[in-house]
């Protein structure tokens, strides 16, 4: 029998529940009462992951008390009794009992019972204990960084899972997270256990698309040989994330916006309306509003979609968070490929840091992925990075020369053309001393220096 698992008898005949709290107490925690009201002032006071429940009590019928105990602790409950009938068991089973044994019977017999009992217990709280880690792990906690935006994003997204359904419109460009963010606002709302579909609006083929969506009934085109229900149905009660939703063909638009407003629409080939509890999530790394001006995307979509604005930031503006995001995806592809490497070199961090990650995290996890297969020793160096891995230069100063009178006569010393791009990075990088420091390849001192000499 499994260990330190809590057992509550409940039986009137004296010696019975004597003996039954001998023979069990010997490798569980045991507490044995006579009545109903002894059971329920025993619930009240602690959790018990098993019952043993005669059916005939002195003050009421042990069958009246299996919901009680079912939906008070979830616990699991074998019966016992005196009086075998059919229809006792039956109605012992169907009001929740995990197993019926009739007085009289042999201890192996018992415990053979009791033991498939605790283990079905100890393997719902198992299961109960993956669900509330995987549900932790899939919040706000895996958005990592501690730049300020970052801080600013995981504090909007429990703000607005903790709406009922508002909907909610996640931007940022490719491979920086979107997908992440709308798995932490499902997961840190009270829909978290319930299902989050995903809809790739991109890869779903436009003739598809509706019915994936809504669904369809039977014979409502030539392939449909059954009724079917669709994405945003099976989704009743949980999320729906409308990924890519800048690629949902414009002949749909108008269709979604009902189901958002209204939340019902109908199946194709149906008159039924279905109404559905959903919460709409949709991301996008495109330009909406300039879809709209186009007229490739409806204005009044737009507007329902960007109820609330979720905007994920590019690496290139968070490359603090480098070192910390580097971490944690080579913690988990160490483990995925099986190398013992034990961290990056601060020349390897360096470079990264340096690199304006156009690819953003999708592309810091690959390039840390490569690195990984390619490295010899227990960390990662500069060598195992790729070597187009270069600087980050602002676009307006890469080939930066001033402007200056044609002649050799009129050419500039070298220092003014030092001072020129110094400037001009200082400047395309928002005046970040740390950040143009790092671009140019000097110290923040000798950064601070050079711009005190040119005032």
């Amino acid at each position: 029998m499994a260990a330190e698992q809590t057992i509550l008898i409940v039986e009137d005949d004296c010696i019975m529940r004597e003996s039954l709290e001998m023979h069990l107490g010997r490798v569980q925690n045991v507490t044995a009462v006579g009545t109903c009201a002894e059971a329920v002032s025993m619930f009240e006071k602690q959790h018990f992951d098993l019952v043993i429940l005669d059916i005939n009590l002195p003050d009421g019928e042990g069958l009246d008390l299996i919901g009680y105990f079912r939906q008070k602790d979830q616990s699991i409950v074998v019966v016992i009794t005196a009086y075998p009938k059919v229809q006792t068991a039956i109605g012992a089973l169907k009001a929740g009992a995990f197993d019926y044994i009739n007085k009289p019977f042999d201890l192996e017999e018992f415990d053979l019972v009791i033991n498939k009992a605790l283990e079905d217990r100890r393997l719902r709280d198992e299961v109960s204990a993956l669900k509330r880690q995987r549900t932790k792990a899939s919040g706000v906690d895996r958005i990592l960084g501690r730049h300020p935006s970052l801080t600013r994003l995981r504090e909007e997204v429990c703000q607005v899972a903790a709406t009922p359904d508002t909907t909610v419109l996640v931007i940022g460009e490719s491979g920086t997270g979107k997908e992440l963010v709308a798995e932490a606002v499902h997961a840190e709302s009270a829909r978290r256990g319930k299902s989050l579909v995903r809809v790739n609006c991109s890869a779903i083929p436009a003739s598809m698309m509706e019915a994936e969506l809504f669904g369809h009934e039977r014979g409502a085109f030539t392939d449909a040989k059954m009724s079917r229900r669709g994405l945003i149905e099976i989704g009743n009660d949980g999320t729906v994330f409308l990924d890519e939703i800048g690629d949902l063909p414009l002949e749909l638009q108008p269709k979604l916006l009902r189901v958002i407003e209204s939340r019902s629409f109908r199946r194709i080939g149906g008159a039924r309306e279905i109404h559905v509890n959903v919460r709409f999530v949709a991301a996008t790394n495109r330009d909406l509003a300039d879809m709209v001006r186009n007229g490739t995307f409806r204005e009044d979509l737009y507007f329902r979609l960007k109820v609330f604005e979720l905007r994920v930031p590019p690496l290139r503006d968070r490359i603090s968070d480098i070192p910390v995001l580097s971490a944690h995806l080579l913690s988990i592809l160490t483990q995925h490929l099986e190398r013992d490497i034990l961290g990056i070199s601060a020349e390897a961090v360096e470079r990264m840091m340096n690199y304006s990650w156009p690819g953003n995290v999708r592309e810091l996890k690959n390039i840390l992925e490569r690195a990984v297969i390619l490295s010899r020793d227990d960390e990662i160096v500069s060598i195992d990075l790729p070597c187009d891995l270069t600087p980050f230069i602002p676009d307006d100063c890469e080939g930066y020369c001033p402007a200056f009178p044609s002649g050799f006569d009129s050419f500039p010393v070298l220092s003014i053309l030092e001072d020129s791009y110094i400037q001009c990075v200082y400047e395309k990088s928002g005046q970040n001393k740390t950040r143009a420091a790092q671009i140019l390849g000097i110290s923040r001192v000798t950064l601070r220096e050079r711009l005190k000499q040119m005032q």
